[in-house]
């Protein structure tokens, strides 16, 4: 019984995380000014604050804008609720597995990756690490 709500919780930070993707972006942001500006957004819309969503924007671990935005999507998702994403990180999927699947399941998602150039492994590690950080 745990274990379901684990991941269902799990489940429930990456849909949350990956609905700044999906939601109001046309195409994943391709420089940094829009990324930022759909990031602020983002935290907005999660009660985060803006300041330090561009901060792990900033610092997201990547060279290419649509990855650091992925980063700091998973990380706005992870951070708006600290205590369920903590649970899922220790009883749930890890979050690479979770995203890589999420993504495989999402044709709209899929198809705004192609336009990236992105691999589902590239924007799932991305979104992964995201997650395992806003946590933190």
């Amino acid at each position: 019984m745990v274990e379901y709500a684990s991941i269902t919780a799990a489940l429930a930070i990456l849909a949350s995380s990956l609905s700044g993707v999906v939601g109001s972006v046309g195409a994943l942001p391709s420089n940094d000014l829009r990324a930022t500006a759909l990031i602020s957004a983002a935290a907005r819309s999660h009660q985060v604050s803006g300041s330090e969503a561009r901060t792990a924007y900033a610092r997201a671990p990547y060279r290419k804008p649509v990855l650091r935005y992925l980063y700091a999507v998973a990380w706005v998702g992870a951070a708006s609720d600290r205590a369920a994403c903590t649970t899922a990180l220790l009883l749930g999927p890890e979050p690479r597995e979770a995203a890589t699947q999420a993504l495989r399941h999402s044709p709209k998602l899929l198809a705004r990756l192609r336009a990236a150039r992105l691999t589902v492994s590239q924007a799932a590690t991305a979104i992964g690490r995201g997650t395992t950080d806003g946590c933190a």
